[in-house]
């Protein structure tokens, strides 16, 4: 389990037209909007540059903030919606909610995979990971940002799925539990030489059926 406090600092910002927003952008920010239950949105402006390193050095993108707009005290909001180019993945906008500790939340929670499996430091086998995150319903004082999920003990062929990730108390899973999540392949160099004499297998066919349809024919001669 991965809980830390995260701070950060934000603008309050009037440009709402897009020729507003691309020069914002090119300024260096990122416009933001904050929701709260029964009231508009508020515009902000993110340090791009901040908010990037902030990103980079946490597990996922669905992180309960401690939010400082200018002389403001702070405010408790979680990171809903990141739009990102669909070309660069700069990040160009980003929706925040404001809401109580207290309140029940429903995200998705990043799974963190940690050890080295057996069936890969000693079979020579590749771990594949399927799924890389999980939804849970949980209390949003509570919120972790990623769950760990130990693969050390995977043996070749062996599989983990959603009903072995361990969740704190206090968590429910809403992710159905039968979804594979990580599984131990075997290596592909065994792959590659069953493969291998399968084709060679294929080749010596056409031979034998060239042989009896010569046969065949000699036999139609006489």
């Amino acid at each position: 389990m991965v809980k830390e406090q995260v701070a950060f600092k934000a603008e309050s910002r009037t440009a709402d037209k897009k020729s507003d927003l691309t020069r914002l952008r090119a300024e260096g920010f990122i416009p933001g909007v904050i929701y709260s239950k029964g009231a508009a949105g508020e515009t902000v402006q993110l340090n791009e540059h901040d908010f990037n390193m902030m990103l980079k050095h946490h597990s996922g993108e669905n992180l309960m903030i401690d939010l400082k707009i200018g002389s403001e005290s702070n405010r408790h909001v979680l990171i809903k919606d990141i739009q990102h180019h669909p070309m660069t993945a700069r990040i160009l906008h980003v929706d925040f909610h404001e809401i109580s500790l207290d309140r029940m939340i429903k995200v998705f929670v990043t799974l963190d995979f940690v050890g080295k499996p057996h069936g890969v430091t000693q079979g020579g086998g590749t771990l594949d990971v399927q799924t890389r995150e999980v939804e849970v319903e949980c209390k949003a004082s509570d919120l972790v940002e990623a769950f760990e999920v130990d693969v050390s003990a995977l043996k070749i062929g062996d599989h983990l799925t959603v009903a072995d990730v361990k969740l704190p108390e206090g968590f429910e899973l809403l992710t159905p539990e039968e979804i594979s999540i990580a599984t131990v392949l075997k290596p592909r160099v065994a792959a590659d030489e069953g493969d291998e004499e399968d084709e060679g297998s294929a080749l010596t066919e056409p031979e034998v059926i060239g042989a009896s349809d010569e046969g065949e024919e000699e036999e139609a001669d006489s």
